[in-house]
């Protein structure tokens, strides 16, 4: 008896775990599993979801993620433009100083271009037959053609070098972005947006 006092007090005694059937979590809402098992993927959301897939293993294999910038925050992803129709798949990285150019922003994006197209064929007809493989079908019943090259037409490849938190307050300071499509080998750098001006 002594000795069992003496594990409870340690705390090495483990009390048999309640039964599987007073473990189970309460039945999942029908209205959610029907909304969730109902509401269909379209075409461009699951080729979103891949681009931004391959964005994220790019960064990585690049050490954007750490290798590059100290382990500050990275944001990658994809997204739509509505307003244009356009996929952007884009990586925003702080850099610091004179190392935020244009010049830094072209070589980002020629090497995330490169890991992107990694597994294509060489040449122009790269680019399409990596954005069919992401955005594809297996059926091309009423798919417009050609289907490749007009989704080269669509995406877009985006990098912006931040300013890091530490510089928000210099002067001087500003954000380069640079982006182009997957068969232009060089980005062009994008201006900054301004609202139109007033009537």
């Amino acid at each position: 008896m002594a000795g069992w006092r003496r594990l409870m007090a340690l705390g090495l005694v483990v009390l048999a775990p309640f039964p599987a059937w007073a473990q189970q979590p309460p039945p999942v809402d029908p209205q959610l599993y029907q909304y969730l098992a109902e509401t269909p993927v379209t075409l461009l959301e699951w080729g979103m979801l891949r681009l931004g897939r391959d964005m994220q293993a790019a960064v990585t294999a690049l050490s954007l993620d750490g290798g590059r910038n100290g382990g500050a925050k990275v944001k990658t992803g994809t997204l739509f433009r509505p307003f244009d129709r356009r996929v952007v798949a884009y990586v925003s990285l702080p850099v610091a100083g004179k190392a935020r150019s244009l010049e830094q922003c072209q070589e980002i994006y020629g090497l995330l271009r490169e890991n992107l197209l990694a597994g294509a064929p060489g040449g122009l007809s790269g680019p399409p037959w990596y954005l069919q493989r992401l955005f594809g079908a297996d059926t091309r019943s009423g798919r417009p053609e050609p289907f490749g090259e007009m989704l080269v037409e669509m995406v877009l490849l985006e990098v912006t070098l931040r300013v890091p938190e530490a510089e928000n307050f210099t002067p001087g300071s500003k954000n380069i972005v640079c982006a182009g499509k997957l068969d232009q080998e060089q980005a062009a750098e994008i201006q900054p947006w301004r609202p139109p001006p007033p009537p």
